[in-house]
């Protein structure tokens, strides 16, 4: 019979996410304070069977099938630093995550395979990290996942005290943009950067809740006029709910934080009759 290894790969939001700088390499400087949510996707990989990429679920429209999968990626660099072979390992993703809406579920599908690779191979940490980074800025966060504060372009993680467990709404409209990130960081180019105070006075605050005053996201300021509708749906999920709603990373989609769970049913009730889908979970932290 197959080995077969399987894990969850969850879902993230920023919390704060500030632009702090511009890099040579063609990157940005981040100061972003990165946290995981109970959203997961499914992720299996198989030993000694037919080599490959299987994607499924209702989300699983658009992910590439084949090597140009970033989970596949991530097992062909974990390998390179390794000297592991990947010869005859087989990727099953059952999607679960809302794919190019700023929720870093392709990243967190890589970061799943790296974990469970590196396990299986003895990879050090910082083996399974350098893979991590080479393909992308929210890997290495994902690999561990709960509550970190990370620096750079994202591979400089600090972590921060877990947050008690609050429900999150997602708000997660139909479609997105092409080069979605790139044109969101070129058009923060105009704009005066960020100097990391909200991400480092978040990483001080007391333990608590999560407070709408405590969530920044840089992005917003030019989001609303990247996103067809955006702004529309925003203001109209505002007004119902009467709380802030933050983007979710590069967006498209928009999220609600707060402390129990009857505030979140109110939330996820503003769906009703808008143009997105509305989706309950909660923070999650590291195993």
């Amino acid at each position: 019979m197959a080995e077969r290894l399987v894990a969850s790969a969850h879902a993230k939001i920023n919390l704060v996410l500030e632009v702090t700088g511009r890099r040579e390499d063609g990157y940005h400087e981040i100061d972003t304070v990165l946290q995981t949510v109970a959203l997961a996707d499914r992720v299996a990989v198989t030993f000694g069977g037919a080599p490959g990429v299987r994607v499924s679920g209702p989300y699983s429209a658009g992910t590439p099938a084949d090597a140009t999968n970033l989970a596949w990626r991530a097992a062909e660099e974990l390998a390179r630093r390794t000297g592991d072979s990947i010869e005859g390992i087989s990727i099953a993703i059952d999607k679960q995550i809302p794919p190019a809406g700023g929720l870093g579920g392709v990243a967190a599908d890589a970061a799943a395979v790296i974990r469970l690779l590196g396990s299986r191979c003895g990879a050090s940490v910082e083996e399974q990290f350098a893979a991590a980074n080479a393909i992308g800025s929210d890997e290495a966060f994902l690999i561990a996942g709960g509550t970190a504060r990370a620096r750079g372009r994202g591979e400089q993680l600090v972590r921060l005290a877990p947050l008690a467990r609050q429900p999150v709404v997602l708000f997660v409209p139909p479609g997105t943009i092409e080069r979605k990130t790139a044109r969101m960081f070129a058009a923060l180019d105009r704009l005066p950067l960020d100097s990391g105070e909200v991400s480092e006075a978040f990483a001080r605050r007391e333990p608590g809740p999560v407070r709408a005053a405590d969530v920044l996201n840089a992005f917003e300021r030019v989001a609303f006029d990247l996103f067809d509708g955006l702004a529309g749906l925003w203001e109209t999920l505002e007004q119902r709910i009467g709380e802030p709603v933050h983007l979710a990373g590069a967006g498209p989609t928009l999220f609600w934080i707060g402390a129990d769970e009857a505030s979140a049913r109110r939330a996820l009730a503003a769906v009703d009759g808008v143009a997105c889908s509305g989706i309950l979970t909660a923070t999650e932290q590291a195993p």
